[in-house]
C-alpha cells in the first residue's frame, strides 16, 4: 500500500511538472489533437515567417499628392445633376464637340463625351442634344437634355 501511494505521489508530480513547464508532447499527428492555442501559436508564426519588402528606387511615390496638398477631390457637389440641368447649346468642330449645360442654380459646365456628371457619365453628344446614362439606387437611366429654341 505504501509503494502504491509514493508511486502516485511520483506521478503526481510528474504529471504537473510536464504541464507547467510545457514540455508535454503528445505522439499524434492529427490535426484534432492539437490545441488551439497552439494552433494561433503556428499560425503567428508563420505569419512573422513572411517578409514584404517594396523596391521604391525610381518610382514616384504614389502618396506625395495627399500629402503635399496638391490633391483634389472631386465631389459630387462639383459635378452638374442632369436631373436639374439644361442644355445651352453645342459647340462642333471637326476634332472636338462640347455641350455647354446650366444646372438649375444656374452655374455653367461644358461637358464633352465621357465626363462624369452626379451618379453618371455623358455619353453622347449631338448638335440638337446630350444624353447621359445615371445610375441611382442600382437603376441606370437615360437622361437627354434637348437644346431648346429660343426667340430672336
Amino acid at each position: 500500500m505504501f509503494k502504491l501511494a509514493s508511486f502516485c505521489r511520483i506521478l503526481m508530480v510528474v504529471t504537473l511538472s510536464a504541464v507547467l513547464c510545457g514540455t508535454w508532447a503528445v505522439a499524434s499527428d492529427d490535426p484534432a489533437s492539437i490545441s488551439p492555442s497552439q494552433e494561433a501559436r503556428q499560425r503567428i508564426n508563420a505569419l512573422r515567417a513572411n517578409e514584404f519588402f517594396y523596391q521604391s528606387y525610381g518610382k514616384e511615390d504614389p502618396f506625395r499628392g495627399l500629402v503635399d496638398g496638391k490633391y483634389k477631390e472631386s465631389v459630387a457637389n462639383e459635378m452638374v445633376d442632369m436631373n436639374s440641368a439644361h442644355l445651352v447649346g453645342v459647340m462642333w468642330g471637326q476634332e472636338d464637340r462640347f455641350a455647354l449645360v446650366e444646372d438649375g442654380e444656374g452655374f455653367g459646365y461644358i461637358l464633352r463625351v465621357g465626363d462624369r456628371v452626379r451618379f453618371g457619365r455623358v455619353v453622347s453628344i449631338r448638335k440638337t442634344s446630350l444624353t447621359a446614362r445615371v445610375t441611382l439606387y442600382g437603376i441606370t437611366n437615360k437622361v437627354v437634355l434637348k437644346l431648346e429654341k429660343t426667340e430672336g
